[in-house]
C-alpha cells in the first residue's frame, strides 16, 4: 500500500487528506498493472494533488502513454468520488519516481538490476558500483574502479553483498552510455 510522501525536514507534517485519498487512489493505479508509490497533496495558490507509480516488478520504465490513461482514469475516478469537496479546484499530477530517487525498498533495488548506483553504507566510504542482484536481505554489487588513464574502459571489482540494513542511502546514478 502507497503511503503519503514523507515530509521533507523543513516541512512540519504533511495534508492529511493524502491519506484518505489512498483508498480512493489505489485500485486504479493497481487496474493499471501499476504500484503506487506514494500520494501527495499541496495546497497554495492553487491545490495539487500529486501521485507517483510505478510498475511493481521488472526493469521496465512506465512509459508517457501509461502515465496519460491513468491520469485520464484517476481525473474521473476522483470527479465522481466524495473526497477534496472543501477545495474548489485543484491540479492532478501522475508522474513516475524519476531516475534519482532514493532507492528505500528492496522492491526499488529489484527495479534497477544492471544500473549503476552510489550507496551510503553505515560503514566505510560511499561506493558506486553495478547493481548486479537482489536478495531478501541484500544486494549484490560489483564496485567501479576508477580507470587508470582518461579514455579507457571502466573496471568493475568482484561482487560482494551489502545488506540492506546496511545501507543509509542510494540513488541510481544516470548513465548517458553504458556497455557491458
Amino acid at each position: 500500500m502507497a503511503s503519503p510522501r514523507r515530509p521533507r525536514e523543513d516541512e512540519e507534517s504533511r495534508d492529511p487528506r493524502a491519506s484518505a485519498l489512498v483508498s480512493v487512489i489505489e485500485p486504479t493505479v493497481t487496474a493499471h498493472g501499476l504500484h503506487l508509490e506514494e500520494v501527495d497533496l499541496a495546497s497554495g495558490p492553487t491545490t495539487t494533488l500529486r501521485v507517483v507509480v510505478d510498475y511493481a516488478a521488472g526493469t521496465e520504465q512506465v512509459d508517457l502513454d501509461t502515465v496519460a490513461g491513468l491520469s485520464e482514469a484517476l481525473s474521473a475516478v476522483l470527479d465522481g468520488a466524495d473526497v477534496l469537496t472543501d477545495v474548489a479546484s485543484y491540479d492532478l499530477e501522475v508522474s513516475t519516481p524519476g531516475a534519482t530517487r532514493p532507492l528505500t525498498e528492496p522492491r526499488h533495488f529489484a527495479r534497477n538490476v544492471g544500473r549503476l548506483l552510489e550507496i551510503e553504507r553505515e560503514e566505510g566510504a560511499p561506493v558506486v558500483a553495478r547493481l548486479k542482484e537482489v536478495a531478501d536481505d541484500g544486494v549484490v554489487v560489483a564496485e567501479q574502479r576508477p580507470a587508470p588513464k582518461k579514455g579507457m574502459p571502466v573496471k568493475y571489482g568482484d561482487p560482494v553483498e551489502i545488506a540492506f540494513d546496511a545501507i543509509l542511502g542510494a540513488r541510481v546514478q544516470v548513465e548517458f552510455s553504458h556497455k557491458e
